[in-house]
């Protein structure tokens, strides 16, 4: 025997609200809503893109990037430019150079020869320089006196390819008249595991 609506008991009954729908400017409005806020997100999200470009050099921008003219980055070869305080704080310092024409490096003025041992303090070498040598590192906690001077090229990377591991290094990137340095993103190299010195690479001689 079927059931029939009429025979439910009246509290099963839906009532007469239930049928009355949504108010259609209740709709309009939640619609108006996710679109201002999707067009929120958008402009913040192109902003935040655009900064490098809109801030005036130097000035550090969302993300933790350092926006310098590309007036600023010294000349192919030339001395390193020490980036400091009030530009960047002296944790995040750096020697900013151009080892070859296009290339920009950002070195950081501290190292550690390896992870977790007592930071160095990374210097350039003044002109004539060693060999390949641009810099070198001073003040080594954990190196003896008298342990012969450790000697990095332009990149940062040891002359005679030995370890410890090079120099870290901030990612830099060239937009137009505008350099990026990105203090968020540092590269930290990979201790190297000793080897023969290779052959063919110039040492470079201890200055006084």
């Amino acid at each position: 025997m079927g059931t029939r609506y009429e025979d439910q008991p009246p509290e099963h009954w839906a009532g007469a609200e239930s049928l009355d729908p949504t108010p259609v400017w209740k709709q309009y409005a939640l619609v108006a809503l996710l679109l201002f806020v999707g067009l929120v997100v958008i402009v913040a999200v192109a902003l935040t893109a655009l900064a490098p470009q809109i801030a005036t050099p130097p000035a550090v921008v969302f993300g933790d990037r350092l926006v310098l003219s590309a007036a600023d980055v010294p000349a192919v070869g030339a001395d390193a430019r020490l980036v400091t305080t009030p530009i960047v704080d002296a944790a995040r310092s750096f020697y900013l150079l151009q080892p070859a024409k296009g290339e920009v490096v950002a070195i950081r003025t501290t190292w550690e020869p390896r992870t977790g041992e007592p930071a160095c303090r990374v210097t350039p070498f003044p002109q004539p320089r060693p060999a390949v040598s641009m810099f070198t590192v001073r003040d080594c906690a954990v190196f003896a006196p008298a342990d012969p001077p450790l000697y990095f090229d332009a990149q940062g990377e040891r002359v005679d390819a030995r370890p410890p591991r090079a120099l870290d290094r901030y990612l830099v990137s060239v937009s137009g008249d505008r350099v990026i340095v990105n203090l968020s993103r540092l590269i930290e190299p990979s201790e190297r595991i000793a080897g023969p010195v290779p052959t063919g690479i110039p040492q470079p001689q201890a200055t006084p």
